[in-house]
């Protein structure tokens, strides 16, 4: 199985910074929500944005260049290839994620 963002170009998820989201500017549209807040409830309407909010949608998101991001991808992929049923495919992409993460991330840094 190979990763979305390497059938698709681009990503299977995208963020929405929360604490961007929270202090955002307020330009209030006639239904007397903000633009924002306007847009994100569509989204909500739509199922196009998932808070992980229950259990069966609870996530944890991890960038690229947070200094520990190295570990768990490897880990990670080392148990889809080590698994009982292995995905060689998949494994060698989230490698290749991880060899661009932690300490090897230009960026690196501790997650905040």
């Amino acid at each position: 199985m190979k990763l979305d963002r390497s059938t698709k170009g681009h990503n299977k998820y995208g963020l929405i910074l929360r604490r961007k989201l929270d202090s955002a500017e307020c330009i209030h549209s006639p239904q007397g929500l903000t633009e924002i807040e306007h847009a994100v409830k569509v989204l909500e309407t739509a199922g196009i944005i998932d808070w992980g909010a229950t259990p069966e949608t609870e996530f944890f998101v991890m960038r690229l260049k947070d200094q520990y991001a190295f570990e768990a991808l490897y880990t990670y992929s080392e148990t889809a290839r080590y698994t009982y049923k292995p995905d060689l495919e998949y494994a060698d992409e989230v490698k290749a994620l991880a060899m661009r993460s932690g300490r090897y991330h230009p960026n690196c840094k501790k997650p905040d």
